[in-house]
């Protein structure tokens, strides 16, 4: 059975596969865009606000899977 850090690892490298390409690049840039992930998701409206965040949330988690450093991870969980 595959443990937590080797699941991630799988993830974060096919997420690299899709997102470093040139294509991936330019669509992850798209993304950066229109997921307001340097800006500010303050709205009034509550429901824009909220639907707002989680665009910003889906980006975040993309950017922090493929930064994720599993090596560390593990040597984290092995010290626990």
């Amino acid at each position: 059975m595959e443990n937590n850090a080797e699941r991630l690892k799988g993830l974060r490298n096919d997420y690299k596969k899709v997102f470093e390409t040139e294509e991936g690049k330019k669509v992850l840039k798209d993304l950066e865009t229109i997921c307001m992930a340097n800006t500010t998701t303050f709205n009034k409206d509550a429901s824009v606000m909220a639907f707002q965040e989680g665009a910003r949330a889906v980006y975040l988690h993309i950017t922090t899977l493929m930064n994720l450093d599993i090596e560390n991870l593990e040597l984290f969980n092995k010290e626990q």
